[in-house]
């Protein structure tokens, strides 16, 4: 019995090593979605740029809260 068992733990304990030496030293590291898109947007868009939109949009944001706030009707 511990004799069939021992193969397969070998045997398993290889693919693993396997797996993680793929993931550790693969050429192309495969870089989640979102990088992707910040690489792509990162070649064509200034950090000003990036920043300049998200004050704005933040400034907007803060805006229409104040807007809804002022124009709210209080429950009857």
């Amino acid at each position: 019995m511990k004799n069939e068992l021992d193969p397969r733990a070998a045997r398993e304990e290889m693919e693993m090593a396997k797996t993680q030496s793929e993931r550790t030293f693969s050429r192309e590291q495969k870089l989640p979605r979102r990088y992707r898109l910040y690489d792509k947007i990162k070649e064509n868009v200034s950090l000003r740029t990036v920043d300049a939109v998200i004050v704005i949009t933040s400034i907007l944001i803060v805006a229409a809260l104040v807007v809804g706030i002022l124009t709210a009707t209080p429950p009857q």
